[in-house]
């Protein structure tokens, strides 16, 4: 890295290849140069933050620019917003007075972008959303539950908002989602309930499950705790929409599985959940082995969570399991088990896959 730093102005950081990793694309090497480069020059900090920012909000809202635009933009906005100051001034504050002003206008100027696009899409959705609606933020540090007026039940967690028409229409319930939220959906199959994110969207008929998608992470999760739920990428829906196709091409959710929307790369990524729960309840000795088969231990594991195990039969005829899970999470069962057998498992497609020499 550039070890003449102490003496780059903030439009140096700005247009500096590696300054512009760390900032856009930061990883555990870049961050602690960084750290313990700041530490050592703390009178460079205010420079560092001013470009950081600057870098951050040509960014913002997936307004993609490559390494080639953001140089251009950079020189060009350093060049015509420097503001012109009487000459008794010092070099400080005309660079500071400049990134008052790019900072300023570029914040802003995103802020009406996103707010426009926002308004089109929210259109295309459900006109009702724009003009005849109900929009609920929650800026306590609780949860807070809304019900609808079909019965459904939202959770909306802190720093999240909801907005939905105040009627439903009668061909399907929509509402529109930042931040996150667990949706109790009482059951209508002749309307089914969307919940809209800026990135995804998920239908349901009749289920319960979670939405996470704040604004400022880089991925939108949805999980499922009951019931099942189809989850689209918003590029996909509105294709399907704009061509009038009926064959949408959405992902399949059940309890227990998850969906996490890789923003940066667009693409959706079906997992398990992260503590998988119990679908009915199981009485303790359920988990109880005794020399069981391996076979009836998967068998009722499968049973327990809805979840698919995928193993060698053959390989594994001879393995047979005395523990007590009764206790344990989902993958803590998993990897007494493996221990015990001498195999691994891995998560692929919401399904769990087990790998094994045999016993």
């Amino acid at each position: 890295m550039n070890l003449e730093y102490r003496n780059y102005s903030f439009e140096d950081f700005s247009r500096d290849e590696s300054f512009r990793r760390w900032v856009l694309n930061p990883d555990n090497k870049s961050e602690l140069f960084w750290a313990n480069w700041m530490a050592q020059n703390p009178d460079c900090v205010e420079h560092i933050n001013s470009a950081k920012a600057f870098l951050l909000a040509l960014r913002e809202k997936d307004i993609a620019l490559d390494d080639d635009e953001l140089d251009i933009i950079t020189a060009k906005i350093v060049q015509e917003n420097v503001v012109k100051i009487p000459f008794w001034r010092t070099e400080v504050f005309r660079i500071a007075a400049s990134i008052a002003l790019i900072l300023g206008v570029g914040f802003f100027g995103l802020r009406y972008f996103s707010e426009k696009q926002q308004t089109a899409f929210l259109e295309k959705i459900n006109p009702s959303l724009t003009t005849n609606y109900i929009e609920t933020e929650n800026k306590e540090t609780e949860t807070q539950n809304i019900k609808l007026e079909d019965g459904s039940v939202i959770t909306l967690y802190p720093k999240s908002r909801v907005r939905y028409p105040k009627q439903f229409s009668d061909e399907a319930r929509e509402v529109y989602l930042v931040g996150q939220a667990f949706f109790n959906i009482t059951k209508n199959p002749k309307r089914p309930f969307w919940v809209y994110t800026n990135y995804i969207s998920t239908q349901v008929l009749g289920t319960s499950f979670m939405v996470k998608a704040f604004d400022d992470e880089k991925n939108v999760k949805v999980e499922v705790r009951t019931g099942k739920v189809s989850v689209y990428s918003r590029e996909d829906l509105e294709k399907a929409k704009l061509h009038k196709n009926n064959e949408l091409a959405g992902i399949i959710l059940t309890p227990n599985q998850a969906i996490d929307y890789s923003i940066a790369e667009a693409r959706l990524l079906k997992s398990i959940s992260k503590k998988p729960e119990l679908l009915v309840a199981e009485a303790p000795e359920s988990f109880v082995f005794d020399e069981a088969p391996i076979d009836k231990v998967f068998e009722q594991l499968e049973k327990a969570y809805g979840i698919h195990i995928i193993y060698d039969e053959k390989n594994m005829e001879n393995c047979y399991l005395t523990a007590s899970l009764s206790d344990e999470s989902l993958y803590e069962k998993l990897n007494l088990i493996c221990k015990i057998t001498h195999s691994s498992y891995e998560i692929v497609d919401a399904q769990i896959v087990i790998h094994s020499n045999g016993c």
